[in-house]
């Protein structure tokens, strides 16, 4: 059983806001458990594979009928499944690509869902870096299909702490037109990297 299963999503290295909110969760939850085990998965190195028609339907043919390799993707599926029935804590961090969930972590959700095999016993903690806001008022309100969509499919798995940490306006001062909103992008950055400590160190 692992104290931390940590998925890490963004490709953007030292320029990736969502890594800048997690390295300050991970450097409190490391300073409050210095002998935690940790388990990591780098999205952006580690090539989760999408599924396809063999590693699905593995899951329906008994085990004595499958092939070696639908054997091997079966038992894949199994090993991701068991580090998060095992974590205390699963933490992601992740941008916001195409007001969606990016392809690698979408690939890691469908690799862990198997019904009846999935149930997750620990809290879940969810960054999301976003490039701008979706929050009630704003012109694209409603157009985060990601947050909703991240804390709905822990729920499905049985989680029930699941907690959901924005940052907003992560395109100002890159996308040109969003100079204005430079100031809330480092005042939601601050705010969310906070909100992070807190949730790293709570009991």
């Amino acid at each position: 059983m692992s104290d931390l299963l940590h998925i890490a999503v963004s490709p953007m290295g030292e320029n990736s806001i969502s890594r800048a909110i997690d390295a300050s969760f991970m450097a409190a939850f490391n300073e409050k458990y210095p002998n935690a085990e940790i388990i990591t998965h780098d999205l952006a190195t580690e090539n989760i594979p999408h599924l396809d028609g063999e590693a699905i339907f593995a899951g329906y043919t008994p085990e004595a009928d499958r092939t070696p390799t639908a054997a091997a993707k079966h038992n894949y599926r199994l090993g991701l499944i068991k580090e998060v029935n095992e974590a205390k804590h699963i933490m992601i961090s992740t941008p916001m690509w195409n007001f969606s969930v990016p392809s690698a972590l979408k690939a890691w959700i469908d690799q862990i869902i198997i019904p009846g095999a999935v149930k997750v016993s620990g809290k879940v903690t969810v960054i999301i870096s976003q490039g701008g806001s979706y929050a009630p008022g704003a012109p694209r309100e409603g157009w985060d299909f990601e947050s909703g969509l991240l804390a709905r499919t822990f729920e499905s798995i049985e989680a029930k702490d699941v907690k959901v940490i924005l940052a907003e306006f992560g395109l100002a001062g890159v996308v040109p037109g969003m100079e204005s909103f430079v100031e809330n992008k480092a005042a939601s950055a601050a705010a969310a990297k906070a909100e992070a400590v807190v949730r790293a160190i709570a009991e």
